[in-house]
């Protein structure tokens, strides 16, 4: 029974190994992708195309797009276009920059506020993008709340606008796809998102050729003896000495410094309706 188990040790050895890393991998992916929704008020339509930039087969496929990221970031993904004037609806007056962003800011906050968004609880964690096409006040808006609050830096909400409007004016689809993916990217970003099955799969390629290997191995003759190095039979020894003649230290000062890291909650503020939001935006 001995000699059993010693002949096929690697391939037991190997077995447990696979099955830890699977349940292991398990484990991990249960602690990061278990989302379950807790809001029902909101409704269920996440692409509003006032502005009618869209097919309705677009809108199908990002609809399809933003339920399956959805599910994976545990965070409503909501579009919303129009073509008006946020300034005259909002009596900002002077067309700057300022009040155009201000107006935007509110267009796009109480919208998410009215309609109840959010996946965990109404008002929770999720993100809108307004996208304006009025002509004289073109540009988009991020609004984000909870968790993509949280995440969001300034600098974050920069990069997701310019992938959207590197594309917006040629595919407003293309671009409105770019959006989602930079949302799930970003909501994901150090977690754990490997298929078990190919950790699997690799593993016992590995471990195959591991144990073929070792299999094959012989014991190979011996070309030496004791006194294969031995001249005349004999064993002469020479000492050799280190000896300390003087002691010199030297001594470097080291200085480190430390950067800041990214942080969240771009632009945080609060909407008319009392609920903490982050974002930013600007004019294309």
């Amino acid at each position: 029974m001995k000699q059993y188990f010693s002949y096929f040790k690697f391939l037991f050895i190997t077995i447990g190994v696979l099955a830890l890393l699977v349940g292991g991998i398990g484990f991990m992916r249960s602690l990061t992708e278990n989302y379950i929704r807790k809001n029902n008020a909101a409704p269920k339509e996440r692409v509003f195309d006032y502005a009618d930039v869209l097919t309705p087969a677009e809108e199908d496929r990002l609809a399809e797009q933003i339920a399956k990221r959805e599910d994976q970031i545990g965070c409503d993904i909501v579009i919303v276009t129009i073509d008006m004037s946020v300034l005259e609806l909002y009596g900002y007056g002077y067309n700057t920059d300022s009040n155009w962003m201000r107006a935007m800011r509110d267009f796009a906050d109480d919208f998410y506020d009215e309609n109840n968004f959010g996946y965990n609880r109404v008002h929770g964690d999720g993100v809108l993008l307004l996208d304006n096409w009025y002509e004289g006040e073109k540009g988009s808006w991020l609004s984000t709340c909870g968790r993509v609050l949280e995440r969001y830096s300034d600098s974050m909400i920069d990069s997701l606008l310019d992938d959207v409007y590197d594309r917006v004016e040629t595919s407003p689809y293309k671009a409105y796809s770019a959006y989602i993916e930079d949302i799930y990217r970003d909501m994901t970003r150090g977690k754990i998102n490997i298929n078990p099955l190919i950790v699997l799969v690799v593993s016992a390629v590995v471990a195959l050729i591991y144990i073929a290997s070792h299999m094959k191995t012989k014991e190979g003759e011996k070309t030496t003896g004791a006194s294969t190095y031995v001249e005349n039979g004999s064993v002469q020894f020479t000492v050799v000495r280190d000896e300390l003649i003087n002691k010199h230290v030297t001594s470097v000062a080291y200085s480190s410094s430390s950067g800041s890291g990214g942080h969240g909650g771009g632009g945080r503020h609060t909407s008319s309706g009392g609920v903490s939001h982050g974002g930013g935006g600007r004019r294309r």
